[in-house]
């Protein structure tokens, strides 16, 4: 687990961004994703969620693992120089070229400090024949509160977000780039990984159409009730709310009202 040490107040206002990314102009995707972390700045968050493969456009055809593979530097310097100056986090799916091979990551770029990376672990379709599987999974703390990072179809796995949150996650940031035919999956599923887990749920998707693809969008802020906060529909745009982090003792380890405690009846004992 990785620490930035910042004041804790219990809230944190988060903004996400959705956009259509554009396998054929990196630069440009860049370009829009800088603006709009400016314009969430405006509206004084704290963390920017941007979706999966934001600056390459999602794809695994040659093409776009090609442009895809030259962009993580520039990347990672842009969101480096807009976390520092700006005293914010930013975390982002772009895809990440090391001697182990190709890997669909996601970037966690926290003021002043060197990128944190997670891989992803659970590939799906055509990514397996072009990306390798990540070997752990990720949490780090920021602003006094822990954070959990997966990726787009891995929400279909309910036990990566419990393991997360079990090793501590109160809010899990998910980016996606997740195709509008399973639609009833994405509203589904991300909804239940907050209700399970008593976690606050942040997407941040991929909108419109591409090469290949048809994107949900639907990027959200969802409460540890299952409550959707915010909700960015179909379009390009972004969004941004703040969150109560007291809220997720509440409902994992209440049992009063509306919260269920799961937490505190989860039997460890059963799954060993």
């Amino acid at each position: 687990m990785v620490k930035a040490e910042m004041g804790n107040t219990g809230k944190i206002k988060i903004g996400i961004v959705q956009f259509r990314a554009d396998n054929d102009a990196p630069g440009e995707n860049l370009e829009k994703i800088t603006s709009y972390i400016e314009s969430l700045v405006e509206e004084n968050v704290d963390l920017v969620l941007l979706p999966e493969m934001f600056n390459s456009g999602y794809g695994t055809d040659e093409a776009t693992i090609s442009n895809a593979s030259e962009m993580p530097e520039e990347t990672v310097e842009v969101l480096s120089a807009l976390a520092a100056y700006n005293d914010i986090a930013v975390v982002g799916g772009i895809v990440n070229k090391t001697n182990g091979g190709f890997f669909n990551s996601t970037v966690i770029m926290l003021p002043y400090l060197e990128p944190i990376y997670y891989n992803k672990t659970h590939l799906f379709r055509d990514e397996k024949k072009v990306f390798t599987p990540g070997s752990e999974f990720k949490t780090f703390e920021f602003s006094g509160i822990q954070f959990g990072v997966l990726m787009c179809y891995e929400i279909g796995f309910p036990e990566i977000s419990r393991k997360l949150c079990k090793q501590g996650a109160e809010v899990l940031l998910v980016p996606f780039a997740f195709g509008r035919e399973r639609k009833l999956i994405f509203e589904t599923a991300t909804r239940a990984r907050s209700i399970e887990n008593g976690c606050f749920v942040v997407a941040s998707s991929q909108c419109g159409t591409n090469k290949t693809m048809n994107f949900v969008g639907g990027s959200r802020i969802i409460s540890p009730s299952g409550e959707i906060i915010v909700d960015c529909g179909g379009a390009e745009g972004f969004a941004s709310a703040e969150i109560d982090i007291r809220l997720v003792k509440k409902y994992r380890f209440g049992e009063s009202r509306d919260s269920h405690g799961y937490f505190s009846n989860f039997r460890d004992d059963l799954y060993r």
